[in-house]
């Protein structure tokens, strides 16, 4: 049993076959390049590279991807964007999700099927969306959050400091945006600067494109080994995200560079504190007979003795 265990965390953990214990997607449409950080390696996205939960996708600037989800969903990724799949550590409901931390996406909906089990759920830091029979466009960075609805009925709810969010529902034709710490504003059609930023390729649908893959299996190949500069947003992102990566990261705090970057940091995430520093989480040793006498504590004949001698 410990033997299978532990080949079970090995496959976990390597970047080449995470994608055959939990198959969330596929990469149907690249252009441009982007990487797949996977357990603790880092592997290049390809067209028909499936995609797991707890894998995080980021794409390199001036890039499109788009990502054919098992529910029959599709996730459009604009340049300079990166999204995690969710992992169970990071949420118990829904079963399925992405965490997008910034940049452009693109999420249809509209050929979701039921059948095929819970949706894909979207949560930014601001705001987060059920998975709807609807059409949205989402630009998220660190300074406020806009998302136009395309296509049907949105329901996104706005995250509270405390307490759970606020429902703000928008028809097709809505436009939200919102800053932290902010009101939201909803007005009917997309702003002017939202549709000039917004990537070229989210102005059409495209065709579904995974039936050309088949059943066919591309292999993932192996990128340069990631600094912590690479993944700091992530390292710094809110708690609960935090701490579904970690358990997958923690061998890297065994890397000279990479430890001394997060023992710098360890005020942005300090639940490495133990991984860093377990001597500190040592359960402690009961005082010696010498420390209690001096200390006015009193003390069993044997252990007097004990200290006498």
């Amino acid at each position: 049993m410990l033997r299978v265990s532990l080949l079970a965390l090995g496959l976990a953990l390597s970047p080449h076959t995470a994608g055959a214990i939990d198959f969330s997607g596929t990469i149907t449409i690249l252009e441009g390049t982007a990487l797949v950080y996977r357990g603790t390696g880092c592997v290049h996205a390809a067209s028909g590279l499936r995609l797991t939960r707890g894998d995080i996708i980021e794409t390199a600037p001036a890039t499109f991807a788009q990502i054919e989800l098992i529910d029959r969903s599709v996730l459009q990724m604009g340049s300079a964007t990166r999204v995690l799949i969710t992992a169970p550590a990071l949420r118990q409901k829904p079963e399925r999700g992405l965490y997008v931390l910034d940049g452009w996406v693109k999420m249809d909906g509209s050929k979701r099927e039921a059948a095929a089990g819970p949706g894909f759920e979207i949560r930014t830091p601001l705001v987060d969306l059920p998975a709807e029979a609807a059409v949205v466009v989402m630009r998220q960075s660190a300074s406020d959050v806009a998302l136009f609805a395309e296509r049907g009925a949105v329901h996104p709810g706005e995250r509270q400091a405390s307490g759970a969010n606020v429902p703000v529902p928008l028809k097709g034709g809505d436009f939200y945006a919102r800053k932290p710490g902010a009101r939201s504003a909803v007005t009917v059609g997309a702003s002017k600067a939202f549709v000039n930023d917004m990537p070229r390729e989210f102005r059409d649908l495209l065709p579904p494109m995974l039936e050309k893959f088949g059943d066919r299996v591309v292999q993932a190949v192996d990128a340069p080994d990631f600094a912590y500069a690479d993944v700091e947003r992530w390292l710094k992102a809110e708690p609960s995200v935090r701490r579904s990566l970690m358990p997958r990261w923690r061998r890297k705090a065994r890397e000279p560079a990479f430890r001394s970057a997060l023992i710098a940091n360890l005020s942005a995430h300090p639940e490495w504190d133990p991984i860093l520093f377990p001597e500190k989480y040592l359960p402690k040793k009961p005082p010696s007979a010498n420390a209690s006498l001096a200390a006015g504590r009193p003390v069993s004949s044997s252990a007097a003795a004990s200290a006498a001698n």
